[in-house]
């Protein structure tokens, strides 16, 4: 199983595929197309747009309009053109290498591979809808109503995004969202005639702190300025600043509520004469471990227990496309793909002996899913 599983994730490793190198993420999905195809599922392209590349579409019910679960892993990497000729696929020791091998390369693979050993007549009892994305690694722009329609269709939804590097799983993640604000202000000489100016770079910094007031990390709001930019040289009044900042909560309740006293803390005037814009540039809904999510979890913990070992869960504080689906209500637990580390970097790996462990776990967890109806 390992080594079949190892051969087929090498294929789609090296190949170049950023979310920005649209031919590469395309031939990624032809090859999802064509292993969905070879197990008997309806499989397709799905444009997305000229922005990205194409997203796949598979199920093994094609007349179905509601499903019983919702598939899903990113096909696009982080990394760009010509990183595979640099560092292909490499195995060490018990741990795979090479760009997107465990983000999200190996838990898409192993969506095929546990529908592969899936028994046909368990199967049979399931409608099955699996979407692959072609640009998580940018926020899901171009996806993210695609995403929202499957989910709609859908009664629950795995993310096969990576188990933490300790083995567990993600039960929920916060809600973020990114804004721009930018502050125009009047220029004028510091020396000579400073009074005649207006201090964008003021402005931004009062904003700052007036907004950093709102964290509280003991309900996990957060508030990070992770990029802040104005001015132009030391003797002169800033015309213009503008900052970047993200903001996460554990449930949108609380978003509804920073989000408006942030939007309302850029209309003031916090210097005299400088003005602000503000727009919300991203955003992700969380994904709450709620009641029905919980009693998806028991079954995923049942599955390992069959498999002879328990679960242990992490609530993350990082957005994933699971946030997108628990948007839309869907019961969403994530992290379902193989163990490892060092994402998005050079050092990324996959541990190999986990392989089979989630292999089994969604196979497990499927056949338990098609035995209670």
């Amino acid at each position: 199983m390992v080594q079949e599983f190892l051969k087929d994730l090498e294929e789609v490793v090296n190949v170049d595929c950023g979310t920005a190198t649209i031919e590469g993420v395309k031939q990624v999905a032809e090859t999802f197309v064509r292993h969905y195809e070879s197990i008997g599922f309806k499989a397709e392209l799905v444009d997305l747009g000229s922005s990205v590349g194409p997203g796949v579409f598979a199920t093994n019910k094609p007349e179905a309009t509601r499903f019983d679960v919702m598939l899903n892993g990113h096909l696009d990497t982080v990394f760009p053109a010509g990183t595979v000729a640099q560092r292909p696929m490499s195995i060490k020791g018990d741990r795979a290498y090479g760009p997107g091998v465990l983000d999200c390369k190996a838990g898409c693979m192993t969506i095929v591979h546990a529908l592969k050993r899936l028994p046909k007549e368990k199967l049979d009892k399931l409608a099955i809808l699996i979407a692959h994305n072609p640009d998580e690694e940018t926020g899901s722009v171009a996806s993210h109503h695609w995403l929202q329609e499957c989910a709609s269709k859908s009664d629950r939804a795995l993310i096969f995004e990576p188990a933490r590097e300790g083995g567990e799983l993600v039960c929920a993640r916060k809600g973020s969202s990114t804004y721009k604000v930018t502050f125009h202000g009047v220029s004028a000489h510091a020396g000579n005639n400073p009074e005649r100016g207006c201090d964008a770079n003021l402005a931004l910094a009062k904003f700052m702190i007036a907004v950093k007031e709102l964290a509280d990390m003991e309900r996990g709001i957060t508030l990070n300025f992770g990029y802040i930019n104005g001015g132009t040289v030391a003797n002169v009044v800033s015309d213009h600043a503008e900052t970047a900042l993200d903001l996460r909560v554990w449930n949108d309740d609380d978003y509804k509520v920073i989000n408006a006293k942030i939007i309302e803390l850029a209309k003031q005037e916090w210097v005299a004469g400088v003005t602000a814009e503000i727009a919300e540039t991203n955003h992700h809904d969380a994904m709450p471990l709620s009641e029905a999510t919980k009693a998806m979890a028991g079954l995923i913990e049942e599955a390992a227990k069959q498999e002879g070992y328990d679960i242990a869960w992490v609530k993350a504080g990082g957005a994933s496309d699971g946030n997108t689906t628990a948007g839309m209500g869907v019961p969403t637990l994530d992290g379902l793909g193989p163990v490892g580390g060092g994402m998005h970097c050079d050092k990324e790996y996959m541990e190999i002996n986990s392989v089979e462990k989630h292999i089994k776990l969604a196979e497990r967890f499927l056949t338990l899913l098609a035995d209670a109806k």
